[in-house]
């Protein structure tokens, strides 16, 4: 199996406190000598690559929030066997970063938003930042990070009635929208806050038409479309009605060292004592056969967030 997808968290921390993505009491951060220094996200990386690595994107957390963030993508840009640096943000501190990451060498960035309420922002995450993240967004696109994805989870009675003012900010700002279906991580939120991406769909085609299929470069399991006589592509990513295990390349690596194949599943492989020894390539040749073994059972079984181990900051978003 080809392992070509690297999703690498470089933080728990976040400047915002999402309702969906951890439990706002009781939240335990990782402590600084906890974090894979990014020498050794780079020797994790390297290792990757006879693997079939080429795409590599950092989460959080907010990875903007960590310190020289700035140096770790320029680490990156330096192996030339990857071809696709990629980052997923809040939007709160892109304003004043965009610039440095592009040219760091960072390709495009995703950025979470959810809702284009003030106060609806302000409800789920905790924060009045709305503001700050359509600027951050508008510089992004200023300095040549695009095509720029939107990535929106839908949370019925709370930002489900916003779907159509979605595509019309897509429209308006050549953006690409992704409605993304709420997972229950950890069994959160299931029953009060999911909605089918099908639903979405439905009430975007009855104000425009039939959406036709189309294909957009991407490192994910979205499925694009554009709006009928126009160049808007929206993204749908519907983990519980339409899973995609069956077509997953992908790996995540935690903040912590946690190497994690599948979001669904609580089975994940402390990789972090391996990367601080000397000689790691047995070792890690070992760690990865676990990985792809386990990766080949679950193209077999249907999703259940309910058992993934942790929340979304702790794994990486």
């Amino acid at each position: 199996m080809k392992l070509d997808y690297l999703r690498v968290s470089i933080t728990d921390r976040c400047n915002l406190n999402c309702i969906y993505c951890r439990p706002r009491e009781n939240v335990k951060l990782l402590q600084r000598e906890e974090l894979l220094r990014f020498e050794e996200i780079i020797k994790f990386v390297k290792l990757m690559l006879p693997r079939g690595l080429e795409k590599v994107r950092i989460t959080g957390g907010e990875p903007l929030v960590r310190k020289d963030v700035i140096k770790l993508i320029g680490m990156i840009a330096s192996i030339k066997q990857i071809k696709s640096i990629t980052l997923t943000t809040n939007g709160v501190m892109l304003e004043r970063f965009a610039l440095d990451l592009k040219k760091a060498g960072l390709h495009r960035v995703n950025v979470s938003l959810d809702t284009l309420s003030r106060e609806k922002f302000k409800m789920i995450t905790g924060y009045d930042g709305l503001l700050r993240v359509l600027r951050g967004i508008k510089v992004a696109r200023k300095v040549g990070l695009e095509p720029l994805k939107i990535n929106t989870v839908v949370l019925r009675g709370i930002n489900d009635t916003e779907t159509l003012d979605f595509v019309n900010f897509a429209k308006d700002n050549s953006l690409v929208v992704r409605f993304i279906e709420y997972m229950p991580i950890n069994g959160r939120g299931m029953n009060r806050w999911y909605v089918s991406n099908q639903v979405i769909k439905k009430i975007i085609e009855k104000k425009w038409g039939m959406l036709q299929p189309d294909f957009f470069p991407g490192n994910g399991p979205a499925e694009y479309f554009k709006l009928k006589n126009s160049d808007t592509v929206l993204g749908f990513i519907s983990p519980i009605s339409k899973p995609f295990c069956q077509n997953c390349s992908k790996l995540r690596l935690s903040a912590d060292g946690k190497l994690k194949p599948c979001l669904a599943s609580n089975y994940e492989i402390d990789i972090k004592n391996v990367l601080r020894k000397d000689n790691t390539e047995n070792e890690f040749n070992k760690v990865i056969k676990l990985v792809l073994d386990f990766k080949e059972k679950r193209r077999k079984i249907s999703p259940d967030f309910n058992t993934s181990g942790r929340f979304m900051f702790q794994i990486g978003g």
